[in-house]
């Protein structure tokens, strides 16, 4: 089955993106650098308070943390960064393959609305095409995990694809379902469009987009755009750090694969 997708080389960014502004919750600040980066690079990270001078780590399954509320990357140096699942999310959105992002402290976490913002600044910076071909990871058989009333599985489809539901835990709570592609610009226009929750606890599509937000943040630490049928019922934290292991010891249920140049 041929993949497809809307382009067929890596990207990077045409220019250093800044970010400065309050973290979650309002407890910190977080002040980052996301600059280009060559090609077959990915998702770097870089530590610049580490003790000793800037430590450098990857957005790679391996590295994937067992926090229990976000998505954490930690090497076996126990350099640590934590709630990097929104800016992968932003960098996914905007097609950005290869980045580095470099930090003043454990924490990526952005503020609640920090996410478009930082799509908005990205789209403001551009992006540039590189003479690599894109791989993507294409799904080949099924790969599930269970967890009680949460489900989170990958199914082989020629194009990115998603669908979320909650509810169902028992007969009296109602069942509420989100489906859409999984496409770059889709994205993006889910980013721009999720309102700032404030002190109001979102309910229906807004809830159901914000946690397939969340869950496209945990995907990306696979380190490739994945093509696929992406489907969860009453996903947390636990769950998706589960899915994403599996890919480690399911391997014959995916393959990297290049995307074909289109022809002239």
């Amino acid at each position: 089955m041929q993949v497809k997708y809307p382009r067929s080389a890596q990207r990077t960014l045409r220019e250093p993106v800044a970010y400065c502004g309050p973290a979650a919750g309002g407890q910190r600040r977080v002040t980052m650098l996301i600059a280009p980066a060559v090609p077959d690079t990915g998702i770097r990270f870089v530590r610049r308070d580490a003790p000793g001078g800037p430590q450098a780590l990857r957005a790679r399954i391996e590295y994937l943390g067992t926090d229990g509320s976000s998505a954490t990357l930690e090497c076996p140096g126990g350099i640590a960064v934590r709630a990097v699942g929104p800016i992968l999310t932003a960098l996914a959105a905007c097609g950005i393959d290869n980045a580095e992002v470099a930090l003043e402290g454990p924490e990526a976490a952005l503020p609640d609305g920090g996410t478009p913002a930082l799509v908005e600044a990205i789209g403001r910076g551009a992006v540039q095409d590189q003479a690599r071909p894109l791989r993507v990871i294409r799904i080949e058989r099924a790969l599930d995990v269970e967890d009680g009333p949460r489900r989170a599985m990958l199914r082989p489809s020629n194009v990115p694809h998603a669908a979320i539901s909650f509810g169902g835990e028992n007969e009296h709570s109602a069942h509420r379902w989100l489906a859409l592609g999984l496409g770059e610009e889709v994205l993006r226009r889910e980013l721009m469009t999720t309102q700032p929750a404030g002190d109001v606890r979102p309910t229906g599509t807004e809830a159901l987009r914000r946690a397939l937000l969340d869950c496209v943040g945990y995907l990306a630490v696979a380190g490739a755009p994945i093509v696929g049928h992406f489907l969860a019922q009453n996903p947390d934290h636990n769950l998706m750090r589960r899915l994403v292991h599996a890919f480690l010891g399911q391997r014959g249920s995916w393959s990297l694969v290049e995307v074909p140049a289109a022809r002239a």
